[in-house]
């Protein structure tokens, strides 16, 4: 082996233990936003009544993604639909322009479409602040699940370049 060979397979080594710490700091961080976000779940439950948990009260609405993931060159990306947005701002200005001059009344037009299809809401759409709170915790470990495993792929990465090298 040569000195060169030996200074790479270092650097290789290095960067490889530099992604493991940061692999396992992301998952102490997931661990703990999870656990938070439980904890607000717990905290809705409990200042909801429990007995709104019933069978009966389970919503049963078609469950829509409200986040899209892509892999991009073996990284993992949370997908942004900005332009969906604005184009479905558009189009729903224009449908009620549309309705006004028809002349139905508001509550009709409310009852078409709601705000919240497609969302799971089990306590309601008056949520408790407890259960927006970690509906809020849930997309942020959304995007710590995708930096865990994007970490996780340089790993495995980092270890086949070893391996190569070793060869």
């Amino acid at each position: 082996m040569t000195v060169q060979s030996i200074k790479q397979r270092n650097e290789l080594y290095l960067e490889k233990m530099n992604l493991t710490d940061q692999f396992v700091t992301l998952h102490e961080k997931l661990q703990s936003e999870l656990n938070l976000a439980n904890l607000c779940i717990s905290k809705a439950k409990t200042t909801h009544g429990i007995s709104l948990f019933s069978v009966n009260s389970v919503d049963t609405h078609d469950l829509e993604p409200s986040v899209r993931i892509e892999v991009v060159d073996g990284k993992f990306e949370v997908v942004k639909e900005p332009e969906e947005e604005e184009t479905m701002k558009k189009e729903e200005n224009e449908e009620s322009s549309k309705k006004k001059n028809s002349g139905e009344s508001e509550d009709v037009e409310d009852e078409k479409k709601s705000p919240f299809s497609g969302q799971f809401r089990p306590f309601g759409v008056l949520e408790p602040s407890a259960a927006k709170d970690a509906r809020k915790m849930y997309k942020n470990v959304i995007q710590t699940i995708v930096d865990l495993v994007s970490t996780q792929q340089s790993i495995i990465s980092k270890s086949r370049e070893l391996t190569a090298a070793d060869n």
